[in-house]
């Protein structure tokens, strides 16, 4: 059994529904040791290979993602408000 990412924390904006068929977006507010837990199982996950989910108690999303995976990195160094993201896109057919 594929053991899920299951998304921790307190959601945030969200655009669309999972079941909907549609683009589906959802913003997470967590604490450091909810990040670096998902982060974690996120990384077993795509190193076993095969079905990569994530879930909530209200839904599961899962793709079989394929080789090359794509990681953007962006940095704003606004020094009032300095920020990293990181973007990490896992696709069936990159």
């Amino acid at each position: 059994m594929t053991a899920m990412v299951d998304l921790k924390g307190r959601a945030g904006k969200c655009e669309g529904s999972p079941a909907g068929g549609e683009k589906f977006g959802v913003e997470y507010y967590t604490t450091k040791a909810e990040m670096a837990g998902m982060l974690r199982c996120l990384a077993d996950e795509i190193e076993a290979g095969g079905r990569v989910e994530a879930s909530t108690a209200d839904w599961i999303l899962a793709a079989n993602p394929r080789e090359p995976l794509k990681l953007e990195v962006q940095y704003k160094p606004n020094p009032a408000k300095r920020e990293i993201e990181f973007q990490i896109k896992l696709k069936e057919n990159p």
